[in-house]
């Protein structure tokens, strides 16, 4: 199938993935929803898991060489949902074919390869994107238009903060036998969830200036260097803190943000939302009316939650929603959701976070 330079014009879209895990299932089942696009092939080194993923989602291919696949499938797009160590050199491989490619967080191991990839997107005029699907999580895109409308006012601080139980039993960051391929990164096992927090904070308060942060382990006979961090970013517009804990159960993830006229937070896990601001009167009654206004929110965000849930909804509906704009920008040739600037920096806050020399 012949490819125009820029994608634009072609009636059927031609998608291909490389690793069948568990976050490939989201990526085919959203592409497999979309009109105008076919799977053309899944590759991974499992034949296996290639055979079986290619014969449950339709695709007409399976293969366990990606090049081979690259080669024959002819893709459009092609998404990269193996372990980080392998990203950089999938991703130069996709873009060497003429592909568009979606790449799971993080988007490589070592920070210098970021540029190398995403100078590569720019010279062969393609689309590249790292997955900050919890960016597209619609309490988040709400909270967003209201900062863009100014409802929220100037925004003063944001707060992410992420309790994941990375020791249980059975998860894969705890396994002594086969040690996670996160544990070489920067930041180990806690490195691999730092792309979506940095993401959240630079969409509220933009590219960060300074940061200081703090790591420790507290269960000493881990396999894991760091479980507890914390982290304080100074952006230009306003300031953020971070943080991530395997020991504070129960597990979450929620998102504070700080305006002059309102607060908003997010719990992303759960799907809830809740605004809070003062009214004009008296402030005890002002107060009192606001708490009202939050346990409305809470229990209509509560509803909407299970409701989604016994639909089959899940936390990764972001993700379903960046794919899908994605491969609208792509066929019309318009700018996708995520610039490269808006990847750079949030990769360069990454590194920030996780070097040696800001730790304290």
């Amino acid at each position: 199938m012949e490819q125009s330079s820029d994608t634009c014009g072609i009636r059927t879209m031609r998608a291909a993935l490389i690793g069948t895990g568990q976050i490939a299932q989201q990526h085919l089942g959203c592409v497999s929803a979309l009109s105008g696009v076919t799977l053309a092939g899944v590759c991974d080194l499992s034949r296996t898991l290639a055979e079986a993923t290619a014969e449950r989602y339709g695709v007409s291919a399976w293969f366990t060489d990606h090049r081979e696949m690259l080669d024959k499938a002819r893709p459009d797009v092609v998404h990269i949902t193996t372990p980080p160590s392998s990203h950089f050199s999938l991703a130069m491989d996709a873009l060497a074919a003429g592909a568009h490619v979606i790449v799971e967080k993080p988007l490589t191991v070592f920070h210098d390869q970021v540029a190398v990839l995403l100078r590569a997107a720019n010279e062969r005029n393609r689309v590249l994107i790292e997955d900050y699907n919890y960016l597209y999580n619609p309490p988040i895109q709400t909270v967003l238009g209201l900062m863009r409308a100014g409802d929220l006012g100037e925004i003063l601080s944001v707060e992410v903060a992420m309790g994941v139980d990375i020791l249980a039993d059975g998860s894969p960051f705890a396994d002594r036998d086969v040690p996670h391929p996160c544990l070489a990164m920067p930041g180990g096992a806690i490195g691999d969830f730092l792309p979506h927090m940095a993401s959240l904070i630079h969409a509220f308060i933009g590219r960060h200036r300074m940061v200081r942060t703090h790591w420790s382990k507290q269960a000493a006979d881990s396999p894991i260097q760091f479980d507890e961090f914390r982290g304080i970013v100074v952006a230009e517009r306003g300031t953020a803190t971070v943080s991530f804990s395997a020991q504070s159960l129960p597990e979450m993830f929620w998102v504070r943000v700080n305006g002059t006229k309102m607060r908003a937070t997010i719990d992303i896990f759960d799907g809830t939302l809740t605004l809070n601001r003062l009214d004009e009167g008296p402030r005890p009654l002002a107060r009192l009316r606001d708490r009202l206004r939050e346990g409305r929110d809470i229990q209509r965000a509560a509803r909407r939650n299970l409701l989604g849930k016994l639909m089959g909804g899940s936390t990764y509906a972001g993700l379903w929603t960046l794919i899908a704009q994605t491969y609208a920008a792509i066929r019309s040739g318009t700018e996708p959701p995520v610039a490269k600037n808006e990847i750079e920096e949030i990769n360069d806050m990454v590194r920030a976070l996780t070097a040696e020399e800001f730790q304290f």
